[in-house]
């Protein structure tokens, strides 16, 4: 009787064994189960938290900062293709967490998130405005103005009238050289009551430009209202150049047409000079304000005659102060021979 207690006792000592062995088993295995099912997810939220660790400050910020609804089971084209991945290497951003060419923002970075205030400018100080000088006369006998046309005149490649051609055109190089040497020449001037102007050279790129601007250097040109040749010659300048001058240039020459042109360009040198810069022929920009008021006089009234251009005296309303002023009706023409002397295109022609 002892010996069938001492047995059942046993035998139910070991069903007890066994029975807790097999729970146990089957606990670990349903949490190993668990852990490997979870390791995706986990993956997934850790690829596509990166991007809101670090808050991008483009347009996509507000996009970037908040996950998508699916986030926590998709990690982007990588993670589904590849399902079995392990969590080492899932850890890694997929390449639709992080935008393609976007760089890593530093705004988490206290110096990003807090940068140093620019420097105080100072406002720009406006400089003076400096007037025009008064027109002043030149003690003395001065250089009376030049005859004009009526009518300012008309380039004719400027102009809507077919000019003509009564003779050949010479060759560019011919007229760069001749309008050379007439720019070079130092003339002197002779007044009406018997006193002289002593001109300097003109320079090289005005008498260029101009001739460019009237002709595009055409020697054999014929303009509608009468300008002969390359300087564009009007034949009632023709005998007062040559009698103030000393010459007998012809305008349907080469040689006298750029001698007539250039006397008219020192003519008007000599009038702008004497009647409002004080016998000054200087054409160069003025040191303090750049402007070139002799030059914009003498290319104006080239163009339009000298009694259409004026340099008058006028009262600055704001300051009370009498200046001078330009009267140029042709600005236009003006700034296109400027602009001719500056970029040459005679030199870029063949």
């Amino acid at each position: 009787m002892a010996v069938s207690t001492s047995r059942r006792a046993l035998v139910m000592v070991s069903a007890a064994a066994v029975s807790t062995a097999v729970l146990v088993g089957c606990g670990s295995k349903h949490a190993d189960a668990t852990h490997q099912d979870a390791a995706p997810n986990t993956t997934a939220v850790a690829a596509t938290a990166s991007p809101t660790e670090t808050p991008s400050t483009g347009p996509s910020a507000s996009s970037s900062a908040t996950p998508t609804p699916t986030a926590s089971t998709t990690a982007g084209p990588s993670a589904s293709r590849s399902p079995g991945a392990t969590a080492s290497k899932s850890a890694k951003p997929s390449p639709s967490a992080t935008p393609s060419g976007t760089k890593p923002s530093t705004a988490d970075t206290p110096a990003a998130a807090n940068p140093p205030a620019a420097p105080a400018t100072q406002p720009p100080v406006a400089k003076p405005v400096v007037a025009a000088p008064v027109p002043t006369p030149k003690p003395g006998p001065t250089a009376p103005p030049p005859p004009a046309p009526a009518t300012p005149h008309v380039p004719p490649l400027q102009s809507g009238c077919q000019p003509s051609k009564p003779q050949p055109d010479e060759p560019k190089d011919a007229v760069s050289a001749a309008l050379t040497s007439a720019a070079g020449q130092s003339r002197t001037l002779n007044l009406s009551n018997g006193g002289t102007d002593k001109l300097p050279p003109l320079p090289v790129n005005l008498v260029k430009a101009i001739a460019w601007q009237e002709s595009g250097w055409q020697s054999g040109i014929l303009a509608c209202d009468g300008g002969i040749g390359t300087m564009q010659v009007m034949p009632n300048t023709v005998s007062w150049m040559n009698t103030k001058f000393g010459t007998v240039s012809d305008p349907k020459t080469l040689p006298g047409n750029v001698q007539l042109g250039t006397q008219l360009l020192d003519w008007l040198v000599a009038y702008y000079g004497d009647s409002s810069f004080g016998g000054k022929y200087d054409l160069s920009p003025d040191p303090t304000t750049g402007k070139t008021p002799l030059l914009d006089l003498v290319i104006s009234a080239y163009n339009a005659g000298a009694g259409n251009v004026h340099y008058n005296t006028v009262t600055d309303p704001t300051t009370n102060q009498v200046v001078g002023s330009l009267v140029i009706p042709n600005p236009s023409y003006v700034a296109n021979v400027k602009a001719l002397m500056s970029s040459q295109p005679w030199t870029k022609t063949g």
